[in-house]
């Protein structure tokens, strides 16, 4: 008789599915695939958002001019539909999150939305786990985590701008997009798999460190509280 090991199942929260949050995702979804497969476990993403695509949003994010009018969760997850098999299941949730009872319970959190609100619900809630924010505008970027130091962390909960585009003004009108977007993307969804590594079992996985960064300038600041860029 054959007994079947339980397959490991982890959780990704991905709040925002915008600017930031949506090229996350895209970026996430084939990797973490790969990686359910390789390791047998289950990999389950959520990603919440209760906006609609218009039509200025497919200059610069992960929008087709086809989806102007969908709900942003429902355009990603149909579009990653071919990738979700038995290891990997993709959960679109057309709500914003607000509070406690808006997130499930999970094992890492993305935040990629331009809302105060709901950076502050993260990090003090016992439902993410593991959280990561995404912050940006034009060119330059933050990322932060459990690792960062208080004030750095204050800067995006208490003296953020509320509905602040990832953007500069005119950028768009102007044709004159920049990438912060796309690099802090790439941090997050890095930090995901590899923190995914590591609660997998594999040792010495090291995760981005807590930074801001400009896709022009460089690195403008680390912002952890010592080096303690390990899982």
């Amino acid at each position: 008789m054959t007994i079947e090991m339980e397959k490991r199942v982890f959780s990704v929260n991905i709040v925002g599915a915008g600017g930031i949050a949506s090229w996350v995702l895209h970026g996430l979804i084939r990797p973490a695939r790969r990686f359910a497969q390789v390791t047998g476990s289950i990999v389950v993403v959520r990603v919440y958002d209760s906006d609609s695509v218009d039509a200025e949003n497919v200059h610069h994010q992960n929008f087709r001019p086809s989806d102007v009018g969908k709900a942003k969760v429902v355009a990603l997850c149909d579009e990653l539909e071919e990738f979700q098999c038995e290891e990997l299941t993709l959960l679109p949730c057309e709500w914003d999150v607000r509070k406690e009872s808006d997130i499930d319970e999970a094992d890492l959190t993305v935040v990629a939305v331009d809302s105060p609100d709901a950076r502050e619900l993260v990090i003090s809630s016992k439902k993410a786990g593991k959280w990561a924010i995404c912050t940006c505008a034009g060119d330059s970027f933050m990322f932060l985590t459990e690792e960062s130091s208080k004030q750095s962390i204050s800067m995006v909960v208490e003296n953020a701008q509320k509905g602040a585009s990832c953007q500069l003004p005119g950028a768009i009108s102007e044709g004159k997009i920049e990438a912060g977007n796309f690099a802090v993307a790439a941090v997050a969804q890095t930090w995901v798999l590899r923190s995914l590594r590591g609660m997998s079992g594999e040792e010495g996985a090291k995760v981005p460190v807590s930074r801001a960064e400009s896709t022009v300038l460089g690195t403008l600041g680390v912002m952890s509280d010592g080096d303690r860029g390990r899982i």
